[in-house]
């Protein structure tokens, strides 16, 4: 796109410094339901994100009109925007950094391959959970949905930066019936690799799970040694990093406030954010043109670092960590591609100390049962008891209850088996020293 004319406009109506980005993405989306296409969806969105400081203000402007009269539209609303705002500009737009770390993660194969190819493999996916039980009534769920998407970045400074990627999501869940019992278990594969996506023993080990589930009770309530599904440890990492976003801590709504360079958390847990690894997250630059880096937040439970973005920055006299995002019409502050430092043992040996003990598998209603200012949780879970070192009897109709603080000081360790999901967290199942449930 020539932004250069939207750069000359803009100039000309007194808007001193100027940015836009474009932002486009594709996706199709195809369900399954008993062997039939139940839905096919295809779509695309593109829009305009521009920006500039008039009369020593920050005003914005958003089109999904890329057509003629879109450069004169986001003009005016930079100009309305910045009029109505009740705050100079304190630090400008950013000009752009010293050196970017390019590299290409779109897939060509993933693109290319074609759509007959991707609904073979899904019925191919859904006949296997059929045929993987006779217990399994039904494939719930069965779909596949694949997205791209890019953005470019230009500012009046002669900054141009863009990325591109691309990625698909594999759904589906079993039914399984069974004594008057009706269990279900779902699972998602994410990646931009399909040819590592294996139907029959990914469809195998859902119904394996759908089946386990079978005669669980609730335990008795207590306090036990907790191993949490790397699932549901991602979860809980998401909220537990939102309190280290530099926003939070200023408006003094974060439990890590004042609290850098102090141990906030067992040994065990180093959290790296990696911008730059080579996956489907990767990002090169954030949407306030700075140039990303790969950092340590938490080194061996101690606090290093807050996520910044230019403005949070300058409050705290520091530099951006390039983690600055659109949110609505201004810029925040988000995170991704995170990786928690797994450990050395397997699943198997990391249970195998305990006694007696919970592995947690599902959790429900952790949105609501999460109060983010002070870190404590409540919520529905399903698990197995573990006796002796080993998974025994499922367990239903308990909950989990706790503080985020300090079940990450009880952090006893994490397996081995990392494995990068759609949240783009990295991270192996925990073992928790002590953890509330509550059963019977």
């Amino acid at each position: 796109m020539n932004c250069q004319k939207f750069f000359e406009l803009a100039k000309s109506k007194g808007i001193t410094q100027s940015q836009i980005q474009v932002f486009k993405s594709s996706s199709i989306g195809i369900k399954l339901f008993h062997h039939e296409v139940d839905n096919y969806k295809v779509s695309s969105s593109q829009s305009l994100v521009a920006c500039g400081i008039y009369e020593g203000k920050f005003g914005y402007g958003r089109t999904e009109k890329l057509g003629k009269g879109a450069f004169e539209f986001l003009t005016e609303q930079i100009i309305l925007t910045a009029k109505y705002s009740e705050k100079k500009n304190t630090i400008g737009l950013f000009e752009g950094s010293p050196k970017y770390k390019k590299r290409n993660v779109f897939n060509k194969e993933l693109s290319s391959m074609p759509i007959e190819k991707k609904l073979a493999l899904l019925k191919e996916f859904e006949d296997e959970i059929y045929k993987a039980d006779k217990r399994v009534s039904d494939a719930d769920g069965v779909s596949y949905s694949e997205r791209e998407t890019s953005s470019e970045f230009y500012n009046s400074f002669g900054l141009k930066l863009s990325q591109k990627n691309n990625f698909a999501t594999i759904v589906g869940g079993a039914v399984a019936r069974e004594n008057n019992e009706t269990k279900t278990y779902y699972d998602v594969y994410f990646g931009n690799d399909i040819s590592k996506f294996n139907p029959k023993e990914f469809a195998q080990s859902i119904v394996k799970k759908t089946i386990s589930k079978f005669n669980g009770e609730p335990c008795v309530s207590g306090k036990y040694p907790t191993v949490l599904d790397k699932s549901i440890v991602s979860d809980l990492i998401t909220y537990f990093l939102q309190s280290t976003i530099a926003d939070e801590v200023q408006r003094h709504s974060s439990f890590l406030e004042g609290k850098l360079n102090e141990k906030v958390a067992s040994s065990k847990l180093t959290i790296e954010e990696k911008p730059l690894a080579k996956n489907v997250f990767f990002s090169y630059f954030d949407d306030e043109g700075v140039a990303t880096q790969n950092k340590v937040i938490i080194k061996n439970g101690v606090l290093k670092s807050y996520f910044y973005n230019r403005e949070t920055a300058f409050k705290d006299g520091t530099v951006s960590t390039g983690n600055g995002v659109w949110e609505g019409s201004k810029i925040g502050t988000d995170f991704g591609n995170i990786f928690v430092k797994p450990g050395r043992q397997s699943f198997d040996e990391l249970i195998s100390p305990i006694k007696e003990g919970v592995y947690i598998t599902e959790i429900a209603g952790l949105g609501t049962g999460m109060n983010a200012n002070s870190g404590n949780f409540s919520c529905q879970a399903e698990g197995y008891m573990i006796r002796n070192g080993k998974i025994e009897e499922p367990l239903n109709l308990i909950t989990i209850s706790g503080n985020l603080l300090t079940l990450f000081k009880d952090l006893k360790g994490f397996s081995n088996r990392n494995e990068l999901d759609s949240s783009s967290i990295s991270v192996g199942d925990a073992y928790i020293k002590k953890l509330s449930i509550g059963g019977k």
